[in-house]
């Protein structure tokens, strides 16, 4: 077979053999995680965010130009975590380059990738190389220098992934990380699946399309409880903020925060998720808490998508969020006095975790097990079989820990209060001048997650 040039509908058929490829092989994606710990899920966002678009799109429309733009804004709505805004963003450049056509030629397509990783780019504040951002970028500039062989579409799809296949195995070459952990980047990862099972459909292999996805994780806001919200009064100000684990959705509530979005590890909300829950508040002014690292950028997408004043304070934890929201001052008479409150001590705020080991590793000199109890901040600080002695080595770890004068415990799923307070007990011997409190988070990643400052 020999495809010289694809229309909307033919196209959409390689972008759905691309999902269900990924879709087969999410895990495996999720478990090319940097850390050993349960919380990787780069495949899971990005086959919802490529779903979106595909169910956003109908499979009978022939105008590439009509199907290219309905793609888009469904990748745009669906996109979670970081790794779904970047694909997201891909997208949005790749069609871009689709405009004014039909059907499209390999040259075409060509250029387009060159539109889609521009663009993905320019969506990062700062782009890391040895990322899914390198792997785009050398696939498309490979092919823009060789694209004249290409004759059809087959010819360009296997080069792509041969290329792309390199780019991903070189990445730990330029990211750090990546080395030590002995892992490949996992979004670049995601595209190369995405990519080979579209090559799959050119050359007639069809994937089961029995293995769809399952809906997407509930969330706080579906359409019969947005209208609901809607019958709310007006607001000045109102919080919405993403929180996982029914304890600290119930704490995110108790104090104030207008809508919480089911979401967190393993568990991005979608950028929908979050205009959703903006127009349920009804206010002048939106605050938005993050309350992870891996789903500022879907945030950031959703005030954009909005058409309202949504400030996004890059809260990259809920224990940043818990100090956030324990400063707000609503009574202030603007939105940046508001913001700068709640701000004002997320600086000094450390966020420290205890969770259970996935694999055999070493990380920052730590020897880790699969199974122990792993302690970590922004890396791993230590790991033991003993819950207790994990967080006490981790505790001592930690820069300035002599200096911190608060911490709040959350304990997670499966840990008691009584657990919590023991810990806090041991804890309290070694740093006496150290006051602690208890919130129940039922987190399901973490069995504790402590917010230090």
């Amino acid at each position: 077979m020999s495809t010289a040039s694809l229309n909307g509908e033919a196209l959409l058929s390689l972008f759905t053999n691309g999902y269900r490829n990924l879709k087969q092989n999410a895990e495996t994606v999720d478990a090319l995680n940097v850390f050993p710990i349960p919380d990787g899920d780069t495949g899971k966002n990005m086959s919802m965010t490529w779903l979106g678009g595909l169910e956003n799109s109908s499979t009978e429309e022939v105008s590439i130009e009509k199907m290219a733009k309905a793609f888009s804004k469904g990748t745009l709505l669906a996109a979670r975590g970081n790794s779904g805004v970047i694909l997201s963003q891909f997208v949005r450049g790749l069609m871009n380059g689709m405009k004014g056509h039909e059907s499209i030629t390999p040259e075409d397509f060509v250029l387009a990738m060159e539109s889609g990783y521009t663009k993905a780019y320019s969506a990062v504040s700062v782009p890391t190389e040895g990322t899914m951002l390198t792997v785009m970028r050398e696939t498309a500039d490979s092919l823009k220098n060789n694209y004249d062989p290409f004759a059809d579409f087959e010819l360009l799809f296997d080069e792509a992934v041969k290329e792309m296949k390199k780019s991903l195995m070189n990445t730990p070459n330029l990211l750090a990380c990546l080395k030590e952990a002995g892992v490949v980047d996992s979004g670049g990862a995601g595209l190369l699946y995405l990519f080979e099972g579209m090559q799959m459909a050119l050359h007639g292999e069809m994937l089961d399309g029995n293995e769809q996805s399952k809906e997407a994780p509930e969330e706080f806001f579906t359409p019969d409880s947005i209208r609901k919200a809607m019958k709310k009064s007006h607001a000045k100000y109102a919080v919405v903020a993403a929180a996982s684990g029914t304890g600290m959705i119930e704490y995110f509530k108790s104090v104030g925060v207008s809508a919480v979005i089911d979401g967190g590890q393993t568990n991005n909300p979608s950028a929908k998720a979050f205009v959703d829950a903006f127009y349920a508040v009804d206010a002048d002014h939106i605050i938005v808490l993050p309350n992870d690292g891996n789903i500022v950028l879907t945030a950031k997408q959703a005030a954009k998508i909005f058409d309202g004043d949504v400030h996004v304070i890059e809260t990259k934890s809920m224990a940043e969020g818990y100090s956030a929201m324990s400063m707000a001052d609503f009574s202030l008479p603007t939105v940046e006095e508001v913001i700068e409150e709640m701000t004002y001590y997320l600086p000094n705020v450390t966020t420290a975790y205890i969770t259970t080991a996935t694999r055999d590793a070493q990380i920052n000199g730590v020897d880790v097990k699969e199974g122990a109890y792993v302690g970590l901040t922004d890396d791993i600080l230590s790991c033991s079989s003993d819950i207790t002695e994990a967080t006490i080595k981790m505790f001592a770890a930690i820069p300035e820990i002599e200096d911190k004068q608060v911490t709040c415990i959350f304990y997670g799923k499966g840990i008691s209060k009584e657990d919590a307070i023991a810990m806090g007990d041991t804890l309290q011997k070694a740093y006496p001048l150290m006051e602690f409190g208890y919130i129940e988070g039922s987190m399901e990643v973490y069995s504790y997650m402590f917010a230090i400052e």
